[in-house]
């Protein structure tokens, strides 16, 4: 969540209120917040001393803008550049593509989405396993029609992976392409 209000203040100052309409309005289809944990956020970001703020008056009620501060910016690129951990990997490969276009260096951008591949591959492999693991299982009569649907799960998310692995490899193309052209 951090991240995401650090890659927020990238693009402009804002105060809770519009951070929250903005994550209604697009984020929040990958990523779940509450107004609540936009405030413990921003609460976490202050103490690290990575964002400040402003008080400002606006039709008569008192506001905080926050804004990144130049270490905040350094955390951001940090974090844009890290790998990225196989837990709640659509996230966070999601919430990277949202901001990748905060990254200046094409170059970079194109680690970023390497990396991004790298995690749906592993991720990938991790499903294949339990897919063969399942496939050796002889299911008793009695749990079918229970593994038929945790089954179907699987292919959900096989099916998922293989689109994801697919759509990145062809932005990385898109990428590449738009770079050869320059």
């Amino acid at each position: 969540m951090e991240y995401v209000v650090l890659g927020l203040l990238m693009i402009k100052p804002m105060t809770i209120y519009e951070m929250n309409s903005t994550f209604k309005k697009g984020i929040s289809l990958f990523y779940s917040a509450s107004y609540g944990s936009l405030q413990r956020a921003v609460k976490k970001l202050l103490e690290k001393k990575l964002i400040t703020y402003y008080e400002t008056v606006s039709k008569g009620r008192n506001k905080k803008v926050y804004s990144i501060l130049d270490i905040g910016k350094e955390r951001f690129y940090k974090w844009m550049m890290e790998d990225i951990q196989k837990n709640k990997l659509e996230t966070a490969i999601l919430s990277k593509l949202f901001f990748l276009g905060l990254i200046k260096d094409k170059q970079d951008r194109i680690i970023i989405i390497k990396k991004s591949i790298e995690a749906i591959k592993a991720y990938g492999k991790e499903l294949e396993n339990v897919e063969k693991d399942i496939d050796a299982i002889k299911i008793p009569i009695e749990y079918e029609e229970i593994a038929k649907y945790q089954i179907k799960t699987l292919e959900y998310g096989l099916n998922s992976y293989r689109y994801s692995l697919k759509w990145y490899k062809n932005l990385l193309y898109e990428m590449k392409k738009e770079i050869d052209e320059e």
